[in-house]
């Protein structure tokens, strides 16, 4: 019922492009009692696919004047546990970015919009692999 909704309003995203969605979690402490530090995880064991695009320059405007750095759309599929904040990155581009808001259209489950800001790489002894728990 949803995809006819989206082909009845001429919406489609082709996802040709792929994307992975990094979790941050908050490092512990070592037997001494000093933080270990923050790491990332992925969401997923592999790449995502997904639809990207650049914003237009009126996206850009309508960003800027509420404060938002906002640079690129990223639509995947359904999923329940990207939040703002969340780290993306886009292999076609090699580029790290980080997540200013998630939105789904009209509260359905079908695609999942996510914008985001550019950002730099986090450390690689930061980044863990799929299923990692201290």
């Amino acid at each position: 019922m949803a995809n006819q909704r989206y082909i009845k309003s001429g919406l489609y995203f082709k996802k040709d492009k792929q994307a992975q969605i990094y979790k941050h979690h908050s490092g512990g402490y070592d037997d001494e009692g000093f933080p270990t530090g923050d790491y990332y995880t992925p969401v997923a064991p592999a790449l995502l696919w997904c639809y990207a695009k650049q914003l237009t320059q009126e996206q850009l405007y309508a960003a800027h004047a509420y404060w938002n750095d906002e640079t690129r759309l990223f639509v995947f599929n359904y999923r329940n546990d990207v939040k703002q904040y969340d780290l993306l990155y886009y292999a076609g581009k090699d580029q790290w970015y980080e997540v200013t808001r998630v939105d789904t259209t009209d509260d359905y489950n079908g695609e999942l919009f996510v914008y985001v800001k550019n950002t730099r790489a986090p450390k690689d002894d930061a980044i863990k692999p799929y299923g990692y728990e201290p």
